[in-house]
């Protein structure tokens, strides 16, 4: 894959920076940021991403319902839940909703590496965002 796009929404600065800086580390090639749902919806429907790393708690909703509005556009689009939340009626929770992960803050350098080695595995280097789809042969 030569390219891999990644759509962070994270309401913290700091961790949103720190998340950008991993991502970029562990081989994205381009990373859209957003602070807010109402950003995050704008820049899902306008671009298209490999992988979105969704906060749960945003201050102008939820993360699990903007997952939803994701993957009623895109079924096949890969999502990680990324929150301080790690109890187990959460990450399941988000496992049921559709999540392809869980990541519970503070984020790690090993964490986000595992982000990006998962869906390079499960994608097997053949997804493309072109048509909002990741595919697999």
């Amino acid at each position: 894959m030569t390219e891999l796009t990644v759509l962070v929404v994270e309401d913290e600065p700091v961790m949103r920076e720190r998340l950008v800086t991993m991502l970029y580390h562990a081989g994205a090639t381009a990373v859209t940021e957003c602070e807010n749902a109402a950003s995050a919806r704008k820049a899902f429907d306008t671009g298209k991403f490999h992988i979105v790393l969704l906060d749960l708690g945003l201050p102008d909703g939820d993360g699990h319902e903007l997952m939803k509005v994701f993957k009623t556009a895109r079924p096949a689009q890969h999502i990680v839940l990324v929150t301080a939340d790690d109890s187990i009626d959460s990450i399941q929770r988000a496992i049921s909703a559709g999540a392809n992960g869980y990541v519970v803050k503070p984020y790690s350098r090993e964490k986000i590496q595992d982000v990006v080695s998962n869906y390079m595995v499960v994608h097997n280097d053949e997804a493309s965002p072109a048509n909002g789809l990741n595919r697999r042969h």
